[in-house]
């Protein structure tokens, strides 16, 4: 049975490989791995390689818009819009009755390119103010329903 990784939840872990590479001295690859772990115990297998080339895609982006000092707040700010709201601008049920924002897709429904299109929209909304930000300090792992999410992000990397 295909069990494949919502879409929202691969591009927030691979947001979330290059704001721990840009904050940490782990590596790019460390951090991929433990990310394509974590999604592999619940869903079809995703490949840390699938992983590295979107955080490295992101990584270059914002480069390209001389981030710089600002770019953990880009992706802290990506990351908050994601968990928070569905690509039509909808509030995210992370948790129902009947289903939840974890439950795996029958399809696969994302892919670096995909996700990195989403991204950098996201990212330019977010500069032009027309999406919220977090708040000052907010994190990931401070949201309530974001289930074994906050646990990997907490967990330290492998170096081997």
């Amino acid at each position: 049975m295909s069990k494949f990784c919502p879409e929202w939840i691969f591009g927030v872990l691979s947001a979330q490989t290059s704001k721990e590479f840009l904050s940490t001295n782990n590596s790019i690859a460390a951090i991929s791995r433990k990310y394509s772990n974590a999604i592999t115990e619940r869903y079809n297998e995703v490949k840390f390689e699938e992983v590295t080339d979107l955080a490295e895609k992101i990584l270059q982006f914002l480069s390209e818009i001389n981030a710089g000092e600002e770019a953990v707040n880009y992706l802290n700010d990506y990351i908050h819009y994601r968990v928070n709201f569905e690509a039509n601008g909808s509030e995210r049920k992370l948790s129902g009755m009947f289903s939840s924002a974890f439950d795996p897709q029958k399809l696969k429904d994302y892919n670096s390119d995909k996700c990195f299109k989403i991204f950098k929209a996201t990212v330019f909304s977010i500069r032009n103010d027309a999406l919220p930000k977090s708040t000052p300090g907010w994190s990931i792992t401070d949201v309530e329903d974001i289930d074994w999410i906050g646990e990997v992000i907490n967990e330290e990397p492998e170096l081997f």
